[in-house]
């Protein structure tokens, strides 16, 4: 009988000791949230404009390739169909869309460049190799990792029974991160061409 009224008084107290630190985790977790998003939607903002002046200098290498025959010509084509959705995901939709766009840009650019290097017929043509030098001098790649540094952020404060509740109530969904693999060229060894480096 002892344990039982021990119990009927302790039970109340860890139910309300639960209630209030869910409450209090809620009031937290919230804020912390909601910064953390909006720093990703900072950063976000000013990222995807250089994305698009990179796009638009990978754009110039892919008008340049089209016209020569063989595997080239159907890369090409494959960046054509990711650069529009770019362009179509990039004033209209989320931002986790967005940034799947961005990453499929991005690989199908080191496909497209490393093809474009490696191909005989091209090591002495100027005009793509100047493209291939000015794509590959683009210089976003800092400012994509501080994006996704913010994205890191923004799914550690996504983590947690309470937070994951949170977040889905206010509807933030994970974010990817930004594709930052290196895009590399054999190009800039293949001309005189003293501009080209390598980059993201």
């Amino acid at each position: 009988m002892h344990v039982l009224r021990v119990v009927r008084v302790l039970l109340p107290v860890l139910i309300v000791a639960a209630v209030v630190g869910a409450g209090s985790s809620l009031l937290s977790a919230r804020p912390d949230l909601q910064k953390a998003k909006s720093n990703v939607d900072t950063s976000w903002s000013s990222l995807s404009g250089r994305l698009d002046h990179r796009y638009d200098l990978l754009s110039v290498i892919d008008a340049k390739l089209r016209p020569i025959p063989g595997p080239i010509r159907t890369l090409a084509g494959d960046v054509d169909g990711t650069l529009a959705r770019w362009h179509d995901v990039r004033a209209h939709s989320a931002l986790a869309i967005q940034v799947a766009a961005a990453n499929d840009v991005e690989g199908l650019a080191r496909r497209l460049v490393a093809t474009a290097a490696a191909s005989p017929r091209l090591r002495n043509n100027a005009a793509v190799l100047s493209a291939l030098a000015q794509f590959l001098a683009d210089p976003s790649r800092p400012e994509a990792l501080a994006f996704n540094q913010k994205v890191a952020s923004y799914e550690h404060e996504r983590r947690g029974p309470v937070r994951s509740v949170i977040a889905s109530v206010l509807g933030d969904g994970e974010i990817p991160v930004l594709d930052t693999t290196a895009t590399t060229s054999s190009a800039s060894s293949a001309s005189s061409t003293p501009t080209a480096t390598t980059s993201s």
